[in-house]
């Protein structure tokens, strides 16, 4: 079996580490990853680096994607039914409004992710907590 090595950017905090993929290009699958020499890892690895990319090859993560809304509207328990956007945000809009009403805004909080979204969907969303939620409950992954 010939290894393909693949020299991309790690996609989990940011920082730009450079990673080195043994791929195995009969299967088409990741087989390991190892350092490669970047302005910020240096030849180092994180263990999200290390070990963080075997998720591309779990058969249950790679199934069909949602394309449109879900909610349960028979309440909790129900099937999820696909709803039209304006009604997704609409009910997003006022369970969130609801539970600041009776719980306060410190009983919502928000959390970003490094897996995909990007700098710039995590920066709307701890925009967004802390100016129209009212907290600074923010969180991200990439913290630890």
């Amino acid at each position: 079996m010939a290894v393909k090595e693949v020299q991309t950017t790690c996609a989990y905090c940011g920082a730009g580490c450079q990673i080195l993929f043994k791929v195995d290009p009969d299967q088409n699958k990741i087989l390991e990853a190892v350092p490669a020499y970047g302005r910020t890892n240096e030849g180092t690895l994180c263990l999200k680096g290390h070990y963080g990319w075997d998720y591309i090859n779990d058969p249950q993560i790679l199934t069909k994607r949602l394309k449109k809304p879900m909610i349960r509207l028979g309440g909790k328990g129900a099937p999820l039914e696909e709803v039209s956007w304006e009604k997704a945000i609409d009910y997003v809009a006022s369970r969130l409004s609801e539970i600041k009403a009776k719980h306060g805004p410190d009983s919502i909080m928000c959390t970003g992710s490094a897996r995909g979204p990007g700098n710039e969907a995590n920066y709307i969303m701890q925009k967004f907590t802390r100016a129209a939620i009212g907290t600074n409950n923010v969180d991200h992954c990439a913290r630890i």
